[in-house]
This record gives structure tokens, sequence and C-alpha cells, in this order.
């Protein structure tokens, strides 16, 4: 059955965090957690974030971000797939570097992001890395209070976060916020134990549509209660029927320019609007999961810049979805 979709809202704070495929160490490599904060910087940089916290362990990276105009899944997007694609490059390597697809989750209180970023930054010490947050080099802990140069935090946006009302030192403020977080119970704790994170009904959620009802899914759509549901199976039956092309031609070797759009659509259908997982869409046509990933990388953008292939695709999502409620009434009669 397909994934309940994902819900961002533009110009957000997030608590984002992964691991690393099977929990290996990668980034106790100087050099690779050197080029994984490059590619921070580079799409800090690009998509307008404003960063107050950061982390990376060996085998994981929390970050604390503010986003922009851009969402926060095209720029996760990017910076999971720069980082893995350096990494497989320079080691050769054929397997997938992330464990799974990035947690984030909104933080909307004041009290929520104070304890976000204390957490962020104790992730070392909570690790038995080192006694205190400022000797442990990749972490924004030492920038905050400027031991170390600058690499990723903003400090303005830091500032605004750790300030009551017009006066007060921010970084006296979050020194006492760290010391109360590290006393808390739940920071030792899993993700799910956190407090921000508790509320969430699995840890795929991002946001909760009552508390932020101007969110989104991924490709900007609101949600929609009464979305139909239906197996990867059906779903594909139903694209044959109304798109006119056969799932065994999604899955030839072929690569005409209209067999590559009709992949695209399919993806962005079955990922986007259904909420159906990547390796679902790539078992039903015979592809890889990374094709799927670039079909939808490619087909969300279409929909923002092409009106002409974002009506192909509303008119397809509401045929499927016309026909599976037609059918669900047939059967109650």
């Amino acid at each position: 059955m397909p994934r309940h979709p994902r819900l961002f809202v533009l110009g957000a704070t997030y608590h984002v965090y992964c691991r690393v495929a099977r929990g290996e160490f990668v980034f106790d490599n100087c050099f690779e957690a050197d080029e994984f904060v490059e590619v921070v910087r580079e799409v800090r940089d690009l998509h307008g974030w404003r960063i107050l916290a950061w982390v990376l362990m060996g085998n994981h990276y929390h970050l604390v971000v503010k986003t922009d105009s851009v969402p926060l899944w095209r720029s996760m997007l990017r910076l999971q797939s720069d980082v893995a694609r350096g990494f497989n490059r320079r080691h050769r390597y054929l397997g997938r570097l992330w464990q799974s697809r990035y947690r984030a989750r909104l933080i909307d209180t004041e009290n929520y992001l104070r304890q976000a970023v204390s957490y962020v930054h104790l992730n070392p010490v909570a690790a038995g890395v080192v006694r205190d947050p400022a000797d442990y080099c990749y972490c924004g802990h030492a920038e905050i209070l400027g031991v170390q140069p600058l690499r990723l935090v903003d400090l303005r946006e830091f500032a605004r976060g750790f300030t009551d009302g017009n006066a007060g030192d921010a970084r006296g403020l979050y020194l006492s916020w760290i010391r109360n977080v590290a006393e808390a119970r739940w920071v030792n704790q899993g993700i799910h134990d956190l407090p921000w994170w508790k509320e969430a009904q699995d840890l795929h959620e991002i946001t909760d549509p009552e508390r932020h009802p101007e969110s989104r899914t991924f490709d900007d759509q609101s949600l929609e209660d009464d979305r139909v549901t239906l197996t990867i199976d059906r779903f594909g039956a139903l694209f044959e029927h109304h798109s006119g092309w056969k799932l065994e031609d999604l899955s030839s070797i072929l690569k005409r320019p209209e067999l590559v759009r009709a992949r695209v659509e399919f993806t962005v259908l079955a990922v986007a609007r259904y909420g159906f997982r990547s390796t679902e869409a790539a078992r039903l046509i015979g592809k890889h999961p990374a094709s799927i990933s670039r079909w939808i990388d490619r087909g969300l953008s279409d929909l923002g810049l092409n009106p002409s292939f974002k009506r192909r695709i509303d008119d397809l999502d509401r045929s499927i979805s016309q026909s599976v409620r037609s059918s669900s009434s047939v059967q109650r009669l």
C-alpha cells in the first residue's frame, strides 16, 4: 500500500536527520567529512538555507535548517544525491550510501527550536566522542561560540532563536539551554523520543496538516482527505488503461523520447501523487530504483515549468481516481 504523503511548508525550519547504510562509519574519514560539509555549503548557498545547527557523526548527520523558496525535499534530493555520487565515484562503489530517505520534522515553537539546536550540538557528547562539543570539529557549536571560523551556521538566524525579548546575550542563553538539554532524559534516546518528534505518527511524518493547513506535498499538492488508495498492481493496470502505454513498453530497453516521457509520467503519478515507494514503482516496470529517482526529479521539475505536462498529469490522476471511485460505488450497490 502507498505511504502517507510527506507534507512540507515553504520557509519553515526543520530538523533533518539521516544515517549511512548498514551503520558504516563513512565520515570518520576526514576527507569524506570535509566533502560532506562542502556539499551542504553548496546547497545552502544555492537554495537559500539558513543553518542554525549541524553535526556530522561517523555514520549519520543532523541539520537544523530554515528553508527559503525552494522546498526542503528538492534541497535534500540534491544534498544526498551529490554526497552519494561523490563517495561512490571516489571509492568505485555501486551500492547505496544512505540507509533510507532522510527524516525531517518541522519545528514550530521556540522551545522546540532551542531544544533541537542544543540536542544536535550535544550529539558527539552523547556518543562519548568528546566531553565538550567545542572540541568536536564537525559541529556548529564552536562556530556559535566564535572559537572556530564559520563554515555553515548563520549566526544572525541563530541569534533570532536565542534572544529573549529585545535584549540578552544569545550565546549565553544558548549555553544555558545546552546545559539543560544535556540533563534531559530524552537526550540519549532514539529520535522518536525527542520532544518535537513525539507527536508524529511515524518517523517519516514531517508536519501535521491540522497544525499547518498551508502544508503541501512534495509535488506541490494540498493533502486531499478523499485521496483514493489502491495497490501498486491496480495502479499499474489503471495507468495502462488511461495513458495508452503498456507496462511492458516502460520495461523495455528502448529510449525513444516519447517512451522516456511515459516513464516520467508513470513515476510522477506513482510516487508523487499516489505515494508508492520508489522500489515498488521500479519493481512494477522492471527498472532500477535509481532510474525512478532520476525520472521523479525530472518530472517534478517539469510540473513547475511545463504547463502541458502538468495538465497531462492532472488529467491522468483525475481519470485514475475516478475509476477507483466508480469501482467502489459499484461494489457497494
